[in-house]
């Protein structure tokens, strides 16, 4: 459980932060950026809960401090959160909300009070620090913003995302706003659970460590840390599962579009790359692969001269559109490939081309180039 919670899933989740961040910073998409912050800053929390790093180099450093570095890194990720929110649902999204200003301040107390006043006794994990002063007034002020923070932004993403829940037409989307508002419910009753054991804790120093009391305590969390990320990665998951969609499609039509581009060179916009050189490329590819696949229906359509009658004729034979077109583009380029004089063609000569859809322009292209790959392999 730790492995998934403290080390597979952090790694997973900082991975899709660094990945979505530089689009979305270049894009200025407020919604994207804000997702991925508070994706990124939920790993880095997550991470400084390993018992390695728990108890590792920073706690040498100064003992307790990667649980501020914990906290600073789950306020920071509930500030984006709350950023991601205000930008999907606020009626004016450009407008400032106080979430970043009282995040800060928060934190900069924090900051202070831990330096300052909570002890820093040499303990076997940094989380002791906190858990064996819960009596310090140094300490009780510092979990006190915490908790209160943690509280408060739980509390309000609660009654917001189960309000805005109604609104959200059934699907993935209001599945994941539902999760949303579930994990955020689980937040308030985690904070609620902590501050119960804290108080408990200064009335008898035995009360905070029973073990079924630390074991629920875990289960809460995780499972309000679970369901508020399946609210959050759907958005970038089907991202994910786009973009894989995208590069599928150009692996498929990149030899016939590339055999396009040798003949008709003013159909190719901007630089030409590899078939290899595609699938390294990162970002969205929804517009790279529409426009591959209108490059081969402009070639299509600019091939129509050089079309052999008789290839055309033998492929309806076969009885598959995409072969027939296949067969229809391979003649075609080979006969403008060898210098061939294009010829008028009847209009019941030339292979008809409807208008599609930028989804089925993709699919035909997709069809046609895999069947057109198939005959030239032969």
């Amino acid at each position: 459980m730790n492995l998934l919670l403290f080390g597979l899933l952090p790694a997973a989740l900082i991975g899709v932060a660094l990945w979505r961040l530089p689009a979305a910073l270049a894009n200025r998409n407020r919604v994207s950026r804000s997702l991925a912050l508070c994706i990124g800053a939920l790993g880095v929390a997550l991470l400084t809960n390993r018992p390695g790093f728990d108890a590792g180099a920073l706690h040498d450093w100064v003992p307790g401090l990667p649980v501020l570095a914990r906290h600073l890194a789950a306020m920071t990720s509930i500030a984006f959160l709350f950023d991601y929110l205000y930008a999907v649902y606020d009626a004016d999204p450009r407008r400032i909300r106080a979430n970043f200003p009282l995040v800060a301040t928060s934190a900069a107390f924090m900051a202070v009070l831990f330096f300052v006043a909570v002890p820093h006794p040499e303990t076997a994990t940094a989380a002791d620090v906190i858990v064996q002063h819960y009596d310090d007034a140094g300490v009780c002020a510092y979990m006190a913003i915490f908790y209160g923070y943690l509280g408060a932004s739980m509390l309000i993403g609660s009654m917001v995302f189960w309000r805005g829940r109604r609104g959200v037409p059934r699907g993935l989307a209001r599945t994941g706003v539902s999760s949303l508002a579930l994990g955020c419910t689980l937040g308030v009753v985690y904070t609620v659970h902590r501050i119960s054991i804290v108080v408990g804790t200064i009335a008898d120093r035995d009360f905070g460590y029973n073990a079924t009391v630390d074991a629920l305590s875990d289960v809460i969390v995780a499972a309000s840390i679970l369901l508020i990320l399946a609210g959050l990665i759907i958005a970038p998951m089907r991202s994910l599962v786009r973009y894989v969609r995208d590069q599928r499609a150009i692996w498929r039509i990149h030899p016939l579009w590339s055999d396009i581009a040798d003949a008709f060179p003013h159909l190719v916009l901007g630089d030409r790359r590899s078939r290899w050189r595609e699938m390294f490329t990162a970002g969205d590819r929804t517009l790279d692969v529409a426009y591959m696949a209108f490059t081969v229906r402009d070639g299509t359509q600019s091939l129509a001269p050089y079309a052999d009658p008789a290839a055309g004729h033998q492929a309806v034979r076969v009885g598959s559109d995409s072969v027939t077109e296949a067969l229809w583009l391979r003649a075609a380029l080979r006969r403008k490939a060898d210098g061939e004089a294009g010829v008028e063609q009847q209009p019941d000569e030339v292979l008809e081309q409807d208008l599609r859809a930028p989804e089925r322009e993709i699919q035909w292209a997709a069809g046609v180039a895999a069947q057109y790959v198939k005959g030239t392999a032969r």
